[in-house]
């Protein structure tokens, strides 16, 4: 079964920053918060994290446009478009994002979240 050892929120939202971070470190040790796209791109690439939770509205870019760029950085990542608006689902997945998660989040939709990165990667075992 796959362990998360680190995880990155990109989401300049800083409540929810706070919050997704708080039901992250339950299961995973490290959490990391960047605020910017280009703070999450340098991030994503230094922290090297197991998943990676992307907004789409950033204050400098938009995070859609920015997937691939993160995949490169972070290849073993998953990456988790976080996102108002529920009809940008199907670019996101385009774009490449491995699963998309429609705002406001709660604690039952990220763990649901969690479990699905979990079956997926020991599935692929």
């Amino acid at each position: 079964m796959k362990k998360f050892k680190t995880a990155l929120i990109i989401d300049d939202d800083h409540d929810l920053n706070m919050l997704l971070k708080a039901i992250l470190e339950q299961s995973i040790p490290s959490v990391v918060c960047a605020l910017t796209l280009l703070s999450g791109i340098a991030l994503s690439a230094e922290l090297n994290p197991d998943v990676i939770f992307l907004d789409n509205n950033l204050p400098d870019g938009q995070g859609i446009n920015s997937i691939a760029e993160i995949k490169t950085k972070a290849p073993n990542a998953t990456l988790v478009m976080i996102t108002a608006m529920g009809n940008s689902k199907e670019a996101a997945m385009r774009y490449g994002a491995d699963l998309f998660l429609e705002k406001p989040l709660t604690s039952v939709n990220i763990q649901d979240v969690l479990n699905k990165i979990v079956l997926r990667t020991d599935s692929q075992v």
